[in-house]
């Protein structure tokens, strides 16, 4: 996965590390305000949450109570703009064969 390439790790873990401040400034972790800004961008839109524990699941259904304003979203979008991201979301060709990249 191009993105954990370690040339395009550094630049995705600072960007981690701001997800994680803004979260700590709401006073939620970082899981939670990723999922609650999916949330918020539109109402067909919805997050797939891994959890591997009963804790994590409860973490992650905590996310539906969290309610972020318009200016919240710009402010998580002004400090972590898509194209911040370094390195492709999959290789080559898997890149070629998704819709959802077009």
């Amino acid at each position: 996965m191009p993105r954990f390439r370690k040339q395009n790790s550094v630049q995705n873990g600072k960007l981690a590390e701001t997800l994680k401040q803004l979260a700590v400034e709401k006073g939620i972790s970082a899981s939670q305000l990723a999922i609650a800004w999916v949330l918020a961008k539109d109402e067909r839109i919805i997050p797939v949450m891994g959890a591997r524990t009963r804790a994590q699941l409860s973490e992650s259904l905590a996310a539906l109570e969290v309610k972020l304003t318009e200016s919240e979203i710009a402010q998580i979008e002004r400090r972590l703009p898509e194209s911040s991201v370094a390195g492709a979301r999959y290789d080559e060709h898997q890149m070629s064969v998704l819709d959802s990249e077009k």
